[in-house]
């Protein structure tokens, strides 16, 4: 059964047409973090996803302490 899904999986990624080196954009590291933060303090998304990060760290503490089970 291993063997057969093992097989399965280099077949599916023998079929592939991977892309070329030469074909791949000139996206750089610097490129990603302009987006992501911008160039100057007033742009960019840093602030933003700082937020969302905060609010899944609240929700995530705030779940444990619901699934904690209180002892009596």
């Amino acid at each position: 059964m291993v063997l057969a899904l093992a097989l399965l999986f280099v077949g599916a990624i023998m079929q592939v047409s991977w892309p070329d080196a030469t074909t791949l954009d000139n996206t750089t590291n610097e490129d990603v973090g302009n987006a992501l933060f911008g160039e100057s303090d007033a742009s960019g998304y840093g602030l933003v996803m700082l937020f969302i990060g905060l609010l899944l760290l609240v929700a995530l503490l705030g779940g444990v302490f619901l699934a904690k089970e209180e002892e009596e």
